[in-house]
């Protein structure tokens, strides 16, 4: 159900986005139509402009064709006017020889010429030179007018050029403001689109961080519970340590490591298939960004393995407390050996008064273990055997404060054994850190076998009843196989039946401390602590550290998936 949250912010947010680049279209769409009808105006009116020029030429062309007309008839008239007055002039100069001829009638025709002088010549002249002047003065008024409209005609043509040559930079100015407005569309859409696919990257982003912030919180609040609990099991391991020192305790304490080892190698398995798991489920969250439902599901199989292995925790927990009722009654019946053997005087308290009474010498070293059997045996049902015939034979009461140190060393052991177990990380891809992993790897077999052989140890050295430091801090190596520690501990047991059978006195307390409640830490306790020292430096803030690299290669590694995931869409 959490992952559905982030899918429907995210849908929204697309859906968001979605509406104001719409409205952001619509706008735009609205500038553009603006736009459209003003270019459009401006188009009519210059249509109508040149419309109206074209009708001022037609009318100058038919005017200019009338005054040609006039012009040409005029010009007609004026060249018969001329031929008639040539003709005349000849027949005038063609009638001047007849009349020297014929002297009677000249002076009649001299009284004729004397009494009206002008009354043939004159008419003809006015007849000839008024449609002259007439077609003279048409044709010069003519001139002026078809000089005047061809000016008027230049004019309007200038005019009507320019404002052609202004549309059509209208014309290109729409055209470029039309393309560069189509370049920001592209561009804001793309930018719309990139900002949308940064903001889905940005909620992945910070979904991963709150949830690996989440993981990191949850393994820092168990590991420093384990470091506490594991302080408190090494407590207790030492205080059981100065108080266990009888054969009887050893070899039930043997038996109580044994199951314990089986118990925590069935809790490796459960590990290591766990661990199998989480790394599938790793390999698979790899390839998250386009299955999310398929992660989903792999979370919900890995919660439920995790509660079962919780469930094999608790189990593991309650097959301890029953161990701890058993070491309970191991040490009530060492109380009732104490007590006989105080019955019996020793020549010990003769020589030191402080010293303890000593107890019967120890019996001899048991044998071997039997091999394993091959049959799988329940360890609970063997422990709760154990603990019915335990209640059988037990019949007196501890002391509050032997019993919490019991439980204290019992828990305090079963810890250190759990702690062996190293916290896995957690949603880590299998090939980002294979060296990484690796060392994880052979970490925490280390500690499991460091803490196996702190408790060895532990049991060796209650047995030993001298101070042999040389021999108690010798260090075991770390892989050594678990049939070459059997062996080592049955020579180091034969070697300490020999020494108890020479010794004449083997006394179970060589320091002895009146105060019982803080009693002194046996020779054999530097082992332990000795090796507890590297487990303890192991299980410092490293692994913490190298976890939060990996979480930060593992942020870095899909970040950069998602960039080219964005640069394989654009």
């Amino acid at each position: 159900m959490w992952n559905l949250e982030p899918d429907e912010r995210i849908s929204e947010s697309e859906d968001e986005n979605a509406l104001s680049s719409e409205d952001e279209r619509d706008i735009e769409c609205e500038i553009l139509e603006k736009e459209r009808d003003e270019a459009n105006e401006k188009l009519s009116r210059m249509e109508e402009a040149s419309s109206q020029l074209l009708k001022e030429l037609d009318v100058l062309e038919m005017q200019f064709q009338i005054e040609r007309s006039c012009r040409e008839t005029a010009e007609a008239l004026a060249l018969k006017v001329t031929k008639d007055f040539k003709v005349l002039k000849r027949q005038s100069q063609a009638i001047l020889p007849l009349i020297q001829e014929k002297p009677e009638h000249f002076s009649i025709l001299n009284l004729d010429l004397e009494a009206d002088p002008s009354s043939e010549p004159v008419p003809e002249e006015e007849c000839g030179e008024d449609p002259l002047l007439m077609s003279q003065n048409q044709i010069r008024e003519l001139q002026s007018s078809v000089d005047r409209l061809l000016g008027e005609k230049f004019q309007l043509s200038e005019q009507v050029e320019l404002l052609k040559k202004e549309k059509e930079d209208l014309k290109e100015k729409l055209l470029l403001e039309v393309g560069e407005k189509e370049a920001l569309l592209r561009k804001f859409s793309k930018q719309s689109r990139t900002v949308n696919k940064m903001k889905r990257v940005s909620l992945l982003v910070t979904e991963e961080f709150s949830e690996m912030s989440q993981k990191l919180e949850m393994e820092q609040g168990l590991r420093q519970h384990a470091e506490v609990f594991a302080h408190q099991m090494l407590v207790k391991q030492r205080e059981i340590q100065r108080q266990i020192q009888n054969a009887e305790t050893e070899k039930q304490l043997q038996l109580a490591l044994s199951q314990i080892t089986d118990i925590s190698k069935a809790l490796g398995e459960i590990r290591l298939c766990y661990q199998s798991q989480i790394s599938q489920s790793a390999g698979e969250d790899l390839n998250a960004l386009t299955d999310l439902t398929a992660v989903k599901t792999k979370l919900e199989i890995s919660e439920k393995e995790r509660s079962e292995a919780e469930a094999q925790l608790r189990d593991s927990q309650q097959s301890v407390s029953a161990l701890q009722k058993e070491i309970k009654m191991l040490q009530d019946k060492l109380r009732e050996m104490e007590q006989l053997s105080s019955i019996q005087p020793d020549q010990s308290e003769e020589a030191n008064p402080a010293d303890p009474p000593s107890l019967p010498p120890p019996p001899p070293p048991p044998p071997p273990p039997p091999p394993p059997s091959s049959s799988v045996t329940d360890p609970l049902k063997a422990l709760r055997n154990r603990k019915k015939g335990g209640e059988n034979t037990t019949q007196t009461e501890k002391p509050a404060a032997t019993e919490d140190m019991k439980s204290r060393a019992v828990d305090e052991m079963m810890e250190r054994i759990k702690k062996g177990i190293a916290l896995k990380p957690i949603l880590r891809p299998p090939q980002a850190v294979p060296d990484d992993e690796n060392a994880w790897k052979e970490q925490r077999s280390e500690n499991r076998k460091s803490a196996v052989l702190e408790l060895q140890g532990m049991l060796v050295s209650m047995r030993r009843p001298g101070p042999r430091k040389v021999e108690s801090k010798k260090r075991f190596s770390r892989n050594v196989g678990e049939a070459e520690l059997q062996m080592v501990l049955q020579r180091r047991r034969r070697a300490m039946g020999d020494e108890k059978g020479t010794s004449p006195d083997p006394s179970p307390n060589p320091n002895p401390n009146p105060n019982p409640s803080k009693p002194k830490d046996p020779p054999g306790a530097g082992v332990p602590v000795s090796t507890s020292s590297p487990w303890a430096g192991e299980s410092g803030s490293a692994p913490v550290l190298r976890r939060l690299q990996q979480n930060r290669e593992k942020r870095v590694s899909r970040i950069k998936a998602s960039e080219s995931v964005i640069w394989e869409e654009k």
